[in-house]
C-alpha cells in the first residue's frame, strides 16, 4: 500500500507511518520555532519535495526559519530523505535504522541563510546506506556542533561544511592545493563515532577554528579529510584540531592541514595492520603555504 501526504507546514507537528512505501512531501517557508516530528516504519520510505520525479524522487523537500527543531526517525531498508533545511539556532537529529537507506541534506547551501549556532545530529545503526550532507557552502555556518554515530558497514559519508566543494569534486582536493572559496565556519565541533567495517568518509570543512574527534573501530574503513580556509585566524590560535583514535586493520586515513596563519594540530592513536586489501596507510599534509602538497 502507498500513501502520499502533501504538507504546507506553518506551525509544530508530528507524523508516524507505518506501512512500506510511505510518501511524506513538506513545504515550510518562513517559520520561526517550529516543531517537526517525523517517523517511518518499514521500507521504501520517502521524505522530500513534492516537486519529485515519481519515479527518481529527486527534489528536496525545503524547511526555512529560525530555532527549527527537526526530528526524523526512519526505521527500515531503502528509505530516503532529501532536505533543505535553512535557518540560525536549530536543532537537527536524525536516526536512521536499516540498510540501504540514502540521507541527502542541504543545509543552507544556496546562502540564503546563515546556519549558526545550530546542532546536527545523526546516529546510524545498517549497513549500506549514503549519506551526503553539504552546509553553508556559500555562508556562515559558526557556533555548530555536529555528532555522527554509526554501528554497522559498508556506509559511505559525503561532508562538505563552508566551501563550494560538494562529494563529486572533493577528490580533487586530495593531491593538489586546489582553489577554493566559500564561507565561514568559525567554531565549529565535530564527534564522529564509528564502529564496523568497510565504510568510507570524505570530509571537507573551511574553517578557522575547527575541532573533531574521531573514533573508528572495524577493518578496512577509509577516510579522507580535508581542513581549509584558515587564513583569517590570529598567529597564535589554533587553528584545525583532530583526534583520531582507529582500531582495526587494512585502514586508509588521509589527513590535510591547509592554512596560512593558524597553528594546526593532529594526534592519531592507530592500531592494526595491512595485509589484506593492502591498506593500513596513514598520510599527513600541514601546509602552510609552499606548493601544491597531497597524499
Amino acid at each position: 500500500m502507498k500513501y502520499s501526504v502533501l504538507i504546507l507546514v506553518l506551525f509544530g507537528f508530528a507524523l508516524t507511518s507505518h506501512a512500506a512505501d510511505n510518501q511524506i512531501y513538506i513545504t515550510q517557508t518562513n517559520a520561526t520555532n517550529s516543531q517537526i516530528d517525523i517517523e517511518q516504519l518499514g521500507s521504501g520510505n520517502i521524505v522530500a519535495d513534492n516537486a519529485s520525479n515519481t519515479t527518481t524522487v529527486d527534489a528536496a523537500m525545503n524547511i526555512n526559519g529560525t530555532g527549527l527543531n527537526f526530528n526524523l526517525d526512519q526505521i527500515g531498508s531503502s528509505n530516503k530523505f532529501l532536505a533543505d533545511l535553512n535557518g540560525n539556532d536549530g536543532t537537527y537529529n536524525f536516526t536512521f535504522t536499516g540498510s540501504s537507506n540514502v540521507f541527502t541534506g542541504q543545509l543552507n547551501s544556496a546562502g540564503t541563510y546563515n546556519m549558526n549556532d545550530f546542532t546536527f545530529t545523526n546516529a546510524v545503526t545498517g549497513s549500506s546506506n549514503a549519506f551526503t550532507v553539504n552546509i553553508a557552502e556559500d555562508a556562515d555556518a559558526n557556533d555548530s556542533d555536529i555528532v555522527w554515530a554509526f554501528d554497522g558497514a559498508d556506509n559511505i559519508v559525503f561532508f562538505n561544511a563552508a566551501t563550494d566543494y560538494t562529494h563529486s569534486n572533493l577528490s580533487s582536493l586530495f593531491g593538489s592545493s586546489g582553489s577554493v572559496t566559500g564561507a565561514d565556519a568559525d567554531n565549529m565541533n565535530l564527534n564522529w563515532n564509528v564502529d564496523g567495517d568497510d565504510n568510507v568518509f570524505k570530509v571537507a570543512i573551511s574553517s578557522p577554528f575547527v575541532n573533531q574527534d574521531w573514533d573508528i573501530d572495524g577493518d578496512n574503513n577509509t577516510l579522507d579529510y580535508i581542513g581549509i580556509g584558515n587564513a583569517n585566524a590570529s598567529s597564535d590560535a589554533t587553528g584545525h584540531t583532530s583526534t583520531i583514535n582507529i582500531t582495526g586493520d587494512y585502514w586508509d586515513v588521509d589527513l590535510i592541514q591547509r592554512s596560512t596563519n593558524n597553528n594546526d594540530w593532529v594526534n592519531i592513536n592507530a592500531t592494526g595492520s595491512g595485509t589484506q586489501g593492502s591498506h593500513a596507510t596513514l598520510c599527513i599534509v600541514q601546509n602552510d603555504s609552499g606548493s601544491a602538497a597531497g597524499c
